[in-house]
């Protein structure tokens, strides 16, 4: 559904049934905020529950201005940990739309969150449309590209699933989902996706997930580590759901693990599809059966003609990061109102984390698990 409160792991907190006081009232985890009419003023309708919520909540202690705080704290710490949507996502997604004939009018980007996917969209598209369900993560996209007019950038307040009902029929020349497909009721997802998308136009989904380590004392023994803080760090609000809760967080489960291979699309439907997989011989799920009380079953739709590559290259988003940034990286998973009890508890495994990387923990280089699917709408 971040980047996030909007991105994968955000998402998962919001729609999952996990606990949402750090940046908002518990909305329900399907419908976390009314939709507004079409694409209205985003900062009118941000200032609309703002002023409502500072009301509620001021009788509670005043609960909101820590609220706002920490909203830009975990901006701040997801933006400087999280790869950059460079040519190795954007360049063969447009390549793959030009190829296909496909017309740069008018793109639409589900589940935008930071607007990691909206600023290459920009570059290419006369018009843009940032899509989310979170009312304070499209105030700050819109803050992020406040230097673009209406007339290229606008903004919907909306379920993925639901957006069928703010925009026209055959209406968009691609659209993207990036860290938010395995968090939508797929079958409604698809259906939504097929009405908007224009007959010859393109789909771009994308996930990746937790980096892995290229060197250190033991690379690997730091990588299953780090997978374990993560794991960690996702089992109090992945187990111990509700049905509704628990039946969310493992088709979401289910479709990391999957390399988003769940996703059908019928021939009577989709041409050219390409599924192009990068290192997976690493985990692309944000958590594993560490994190869950219920079975992960992986599941393939790939169908016959599709097109499948796979690639092991270190260099995909390369970065060096040393203990601390790690550790940022897996606050910025999630928002958390407790993270001094939750750090006092994963202490022990960093140290852990810290011996296997060497050198105290130091910067090693890391690399990133990545899935990019691309289909074209039949005409």
């Amino acid at each position: 559904m971040r980047p996030l409160f909007c991105r994968a792991e955000a998402l998962f907190a919001r729609r999952c049934g996990a606990p949402t006081r750090v940046f908002t009232r518990a909305y329900h985890p399907r419908i976390f905020h009314v939709n507004p009419t079409r694409t209205q003023s985003l900062s009118k309708l941000t200032q609309t529950r703002v002023a409502s919520t500072v009301t509620e909540e001021n009788e509670k202690g005043n609960v909101w201005h820590v609220k706002e705080a920490a909203g830009t704290s975990y901006w701040d710490d997801y933006l400087s940990t999280r790869p950059k949507y460079d040519e190795r996502i954007v360049k063969p997604l447009i390549e793959h739309h030009k190829s296909n004939g496909g017309s740069f009018e008018k793109a639409l980007d589900i589940g935008s969150g930071a607007g990691s996917a909206v600023e290459g969209l920009l570059k290419h598209f006369r018009h843009v449309v940032s899509s989310d369900n979170d009312p304070m993560s499209q105030e700050f996209t819109q803050k992020r590209f406040s230097n673009k007019t209406e007339s290229q950038l606008s903004y919907t307040l909306s379920k993925g699933e639901d957006l069928a009902q703010y925009h026209e029929p055959e209406s968009f020349d691609l659209m993207t989902c990036a860290e938010t497909f395995p968090l939508l009721h797929l079958e409604q997802a698809q259906k939504t996706i097929l009405t908007l998308l224009k007959p010859g136009g393109t789909l771009a989904i994308w996930f990746y997930g937790p980096p892995f380590f290229l060197e250190g004392d033991d690379p690997a023994e730091a990588t299953r580590i780090f997978q374990e803080i993560v794991d960690m760090n996702f089992k109090p609000v992945v187990s111990g759901r509700d049905p509704e809760g628990q039946k969310s967080w493992k088709l979401a489960a289910d479709g990391m693990h999957s390399w988003l291979d769940y996703i059908p699309f019928p021939q009577d439907q989709w041409q050219n599809v390409h599924r192009h997989k990068w290192n997976t011989h690493i985990r692309l799920a944000f958590f594993g059966p560490a994190a869950c009380d219920f079975p992960i079953e992986p599941k393939s739709s790939v169908a016959d003609g599709e097109r499948t590559t796979e690639d092991r290259d270190d260099s995909l988003w390369q970065v060096s990061w040393d203990l601390n940034k790690l550790r940022q990286f897996v606050r910025a998973s999630f928002p958390r109102s407790n993270w001094y009890e939750a750090d006092q508890e994963f202490n022990p495994l960093f140290e852990k984390l810290g011996k296997a990387m060497g050198r105290d923990g130091a910067a090693r280089p890391m690399s990133w698990p990545a899935v990019l699917v691309l289909a074209q709408k039949r005409v």
